[in-house]
């Protein structure tokens, strides 16, 4: 995976991991309780409201790439397991913590 070293290669990322989630939602709506995720349909959907409150904060001037952690850090960390594309959204946080080039 590409690291992202600029700001629309960030925001190219971010769209990834907000599709990718979208999808997981996507699936366990389609496959209801027959899907193994379905228990956790609440952290797909907080990492959505996360993961677009980024992407407008971004896109709005209000988000500095300062080496805090993003906010879905916990939620990725508790729940690192259940989500596939865990590996997009440790790679968003990874640039998140070192900054852009």
């Amino acid at each position: 995976m590409h690291t992202p070293g600029n700001r629309d290669e960030f925001l190219d990322l971010l769209d990834q991991a907000i599709f990718e989630t979208r999808d997981m939602l996507s699936v366990i709506e389609s496959e209801g309780e027959e899907c193994e995720l379905g228990e956790y349909v609440g952290v797909f959907e907080a990492l959505e409201k996360m993961l677009l409150a980024l992407h407008a904060d971004i896109l709005g001037g209000r988000h500095a790439f300062d080496g805090a952690p993003l906010a879905y850090s916990e939620l990725v960390a508790r729940f690192r397991a259940r989500i596939p594309f865990v590996d997009v959204l440790d790679m968003l946080n990874q640039v998140q913590k070192g900054g852009l080039s």
